[in-house]
């Protein structure tokens, strides 16, 4: 990722950090090592789009219960937003696409309807230089994008926006069918489906990945471990119960 050795160094160090465990710690860890990174490199167009992943991923995992919340969880997001801006001011990446859409999204989280529908043009900007230059990016992250969009924002906006969850969901499916190891896209796929009124499928969903090896995919068995236990605290919300009762 970097041709300075210093930078590398840092970049090795964080990642060793999250192949272990993806949390909080290791998260805060990752950002700090990035960012002394980003200062040996400043103008590595890849490693600011890292960074701009790891300050979404922090603030991903804030508590949202209150205003409070919503406003501490936008830091991260606005510095993920910034970060990953000017990783494209350096060079147009997918991750760069990606990371500055996905903060932008989660910056307006808690704003207007009418304020979330005003930046679906750029969301989609970005989205679709991605299908276009980097068809399949992360396994599918276009098709999770659109399929937590169809989550998270209210419906009223997706009718406004001319969005069809349907189709999302349809490309969903088909990351799956692509990289089967990848657990991310089944949980996304259990969320969309709860939300869309469908709970024993969506639970169907979270019993499939959480009866999968997170170490089929030795790339990414840190983020399916996360993902797994993901599974699971959707499994206690959606129930009231514990893996495996329903």
């Amino acid at each position: 990722m970097s041709q300075k050795p210093e930078a590398q160094a840092l970049i090795d160090q964080a990642w060793a950090g999250l192949d272990e465990e993806m949390s909080l710690k290791t998260i805060d860890q990752a950002i700090a090592l990035e960012e002394k990174a980003v200062k040996a490199d400043p103008n590595n167009a890849d490693l600011l789009a890292e960074l701009a992943d790891e300050y979404w991923q922090r603030g991903d995992l804030m508590p949202k219960n209150s205003d409070q919340d919503y406003a501490a969880r936008k830091v991260y997001f606005q510095k993920g937003l910034d970060t990953a801006t000017r990783s494209l001011a350096v060079k147009e990446t997918a991750a760069g696409h990606y990371w500055a859409a996905t903060n932008l999204a989660s910056v307006n989280e808690n704003a207007s309807i009418f304020k979330q529908a005003s930046i679906f043009l750029d969301l989609s900007k970005h989205m679709d230089w991605i299908d276009q230059n980097a068809k399949g990016y992360k396994y599918g992250a276009t098709a999770r994008f659109s399929s937590e969009v169809s989550v998270r924002v209210p419906g009223v906006v997706i009718k406004m926006v001319g969005q069809d969850p349907n189709e999302n969901y349809e490309r969903l499916k088909d990351a799956i069918a692509t990289e089967p190891r990848f657990f991310q896209n089944y949980t996304y796929q259990a969320k969309f489906l709860y939300h869309q009124g469908k709970k024993d499928e969506a639970l169907n969903t979270l019993d499939q990945v959480l009866k999968m090896d997170p170490n089929a995919f030795p790339e990414e068995r840190a983020y399916n471990k996360f993902e797994q236990s993901r599974a699971r605290q959707y499994w206690k919300e959606w129930t009231g119960k514990d893996y495996p009762q329903r």
